[in-house]
């Protein structure tokens, strides 16, 4: 289903920035990528049999849309919503971590209960992303507005998760992640046991967290003493997982013209056009929901530098999976193998080296040759290539009437031709949003109210 985007009669036009700066001035727009701050406000959800909120988020553009989110007064807002309580999980009691990672002695991970009997729904975190991450924890705050308990869970290349609940160390297959996942969410699900009444189960994740949604569902699947999940939804999932890294990769050099060595240039320049934008004005309001859009407005990135800002954000996420990785595995692609990891370790020179490294580098260099080593299933490159694909498990989200994804047909991270497989996967069952590029409307009132429908339904 493609929603129409809509313009409401009193709808406003954004106004226009009170002054304009030429130049990159995107560092607080990474700074929006990279800090999940904002808490969103409240507006009680949609009952299940009201019309769809009209779709009039205002960015055409998907770089913007990407960058700068929804606009304060378009976002879902839940006044009454608790802060989810965050818990801990001992995955491999007795796992020797190194002194270095001394703050992750369990797996964080939060919840948003119900007093009564209520289904309960995983929510994996995207690429790098925490359980207490901004849009995971709006993700939670919908569903759990709908009724439901509610389990955030760290995406399994954040470094808690590798640290203490991945088997391997090695995140990006998505068969093994699915295992972990599940060992994780067996043992959540012991620990509230004796203190929530649940009737059912359903998962969920955004980005990279939907990917791994649809692989831990369809293992679970085939599982005897599986959880059975009656709701599987994917939001703003790759295709491709391999395919998707090229395209992010490739964002973060549009505005780099000597790669990642001008990283640094790239944010020195962006900290003076910052500068200079705020010099005579107001100091900057973080506490602002709409800081990134007021940004945007006064600065006026190009679209370059829209795309090489969203790429830099994923870099130092794969940046600190990639150095975690590792250490845990002593596999002495950054960090010396028979170097103990403590927390006075000067890692200056290692972050260097780890900033410079792509994710596909680590999936040619570390990762391949660790499952091609290992296991017959996985005899070379393209059969790991092929695996990290959801048309690998594509008969089973085919006949799935359960599983449902919600995209955005302008989604930066999809490659030529993937919108029209996401399709052909979930026959009938794809949401489809003409605009919000990856993840930008996420909390905007008709995307959230799609969320809440499949879920209520």
């Amino acid at each position: 289903m493609h929603v129409p985007a809509q313009v409401p009669m009193n709808a406003r036009p954004y106004p226009p920035a009170p002054r304009l700066v030429p130049g990159l001035g995107i560092l607080p727009l990474v700074l929006s990528l990279l800090l999940s701050a904002c808490t969103t406000s409240a507006v009680t959800p949609l009952p299940a049999t009201a019309p769809p909120p009209v779709y009039d988020y205002p960015f055409a553009n998907p770089w913007v849309a990407t960058v700068v989110g929804t606009p304060a007064d378009q976002k879902i807002v839940f006044p009454d919503e608790p802060r989810p309580v965050r818990r801990q999980l001992a995955v491999f009691p007795g796992r020797a971590i190194p002194e270095g990672f001394w703050y992750y002695e369990a797996l964080n991970y939060s919840v948003l209960l119900q007093p009564g009997p209520a289904p309960l729904v995983f929510v994996i975190a995207g690429t790098g992303a925490s359980d207490r991450s901004r849009l995971t924890t709006a993700l939670g705050h919908i569903l759990h507005a709908q009724g439901m308990h509610v389990v955030l869970l760290p995406s399994p290349t954040h470094a808690n998760f590798i640290v203490t609940a991945s088997e391997n160390f090695l995140p990006g297959l998505g068969q093994q992640d699915a295992t972990d996942l599940l060992r994780v969410m067996h043992g959540v699900k012991d620990q509230l046991a004796d203190t929530i009444a649940i009737t059912g189960y359903g998962i969920t994740g955004y980005s990279l967290g939907a990917w791994h949604a649809a692989f831990t569902a369809e293992m679970d699947s085939r599982q005897p003493d599986g959880f059975g999940f009656d709701r599987v939804l994917l939001v703003n999932p790759p295709v491709s997982l391999y395919r998707s890294i090229g395209e992010i990769d490739a964002m973060l050099l549009k505005a780099l013209p000597d790669g990642a060595d001008s990283i640094r240039a790239f944010l020195d320049k962006a900290i003076s056009r910052l500068t200079q934008a705020y010099t005579s004005t107001d100091a900057l309001d973080f506490t602002s929901q709409d800081l990134a859009l007021e940004t945007y407005r006064a600065l006026k990135p190009s679209d370059a530098s829209l795309a090489t800002a969203i790429g830099l954000s994923f870099r130092l996420s794969t940046m600190n999976m990639i150095f975690t990785s590792d250490v845990m595995s002593h596999a002495g692609y950054i960090f010396p193998a028979d170097r103990t990891f403590e927390s006075d370790t000067e890692t200056e020179l290692y972050v260097g080296v780890a900033l410079r490294t792509s994710f596909l580098d680590y999936f040619g260099d570390i990762f391949s040759e660790y499952y091609m080593a290992r296991t017959d299933e996985w005899p070379d490159r393209e059969a790991l290539i092929a695996q990290s694909s959801l048309e690998s498990i594509g008969g089973w989200l085919s006949a799935n009437p359960d599983a449902a994804v919600v995209t955005n047909a302008d989604d930066v991270i999809l490659a030529e031709g993937d919108l029209e497989k996401l399709e052909q996967l979930f026959q009938g069952r794809a949401t489809v949003f003409p605009t919000g590029g990856h993840m930008g409307n996420m909390q905007h009132r008709a995307f959230a109210a799609a969320v809440a429908r499949f879920f209520a339904r």
